[in-house]
């Protein structure tokens, strides 16, 4: 299955990355998908003080968009009315995801390791989202 039908299925709703709108719903989408699953681990697995800073620290992080990631002239695709597939940004999205599915099994012992692999798929995704907005038609 390709990223954008997987994000599809796991996200009801996901719009997908046809138009520049549809681009920054998505990313509010995976955005939000992530957060809950931070703040649900939050919830249920109590952490050190300098654990809690790093997780209030990144559902503050997937709060808001960084304006950066994206060029509103263009979205993701040709911007000619084809279906876009979203291609390295849905791979990213998609193992952002990934990353938020993994929370429910984090327990006190693994929070940090998992807090770690968060951002860097935090930052990977960033970087892309930056790459796609930086591409001139």
């Amino acid at each position: 299955m390709e990223p954008l039908e997987q994000l599809r299925a796991r996200i009801s709703g996901f719009p997908g990355y046809d138009t520049y709108l549809a681009l920054r719903r998505s990313d509010e989408y995976v955005r939000s998908y992530l957060g809950e699953a931070l703040t649900d681990m939050a919830a249920r697995c109590p952490l050190p003080p300098e654990q809690q800073v790093r997780l209030d620290a990144l559902v503050l992080r997937v709060a808001f968009a960084d304006p950066k990631d994206f060029n509103p002239h263009e979205a993701v695709g040709a911007g000619d009315g084809s279906p876009n597939d979203g291609g390295a940004v849905a791979v990213a999205d998609l193992a952002t995801v990934d990353a938020a599915d993994r929370a429910g099994a984090v327990d006190s012992a693994s929070a940090a390791s998992y807090l770690d692999g968060v951002t860097v798929v935090l930052d990977e995704r960033d970087a892309t989202l930056r790459a796609a907005a930086l591409k001139t038609p």
